[in-house]
């Protein structure tokens, strides 16, 4: 499932960059900003809320909130990007993908760890 759901996200990522941004391959900027969100996603949702249920759902959505405020209000400053309904679109993405992709690597981990405690 691990890989089926990457395969997915990369391929919906390309044609919502074509779509959406109108340019395949993004800039390094660009690029740091979609890592930021999707890490958060991962980290925050994927691993923390839906696989360890370390947080709550909302303070989980909260931590992504301030991140990805923090993240806009740069962008407004530095006028990079500005804040724009694709963008938004873009972001939300990328946290939803990268909340799938780190709830599958942690059920990877887990399933894959047991097997080799298992063999021994």
């Amino acid at each position: 499932m691990l890989v089926v759901s990457f395969t997915v996200g990369i391929i919906a990522l390309y044609f919502l960059n074509i779509a959406l941004l109108r340019t395949v391959i993004l800039d390094t900027e660009w690029t740091i900003h979609a890592a930021i969100r999707f890490f958060a996603g991962f980290i925050l949702l994927g691993i923390s809320y839906f696989y360890a249920h370390a947080l709550k759902l909302k303070n989980a959505l909260y931590l992504i909130a301030c991140i990805v405020a923090v993240d806009y209000v740069y962008d407004y400053y530095t006028q990079k990007y500005f804040f724009r309904f694709e963008i938004i679109l873009h972001g939300i993405f990328m946290i939803i993908w990268g909340a799938f992709l780190g709830y599958f690597t942690a059920q990877y981990i887990r399933d894959r760890s047991g097997k080799n405690l298992d063999s021994k």
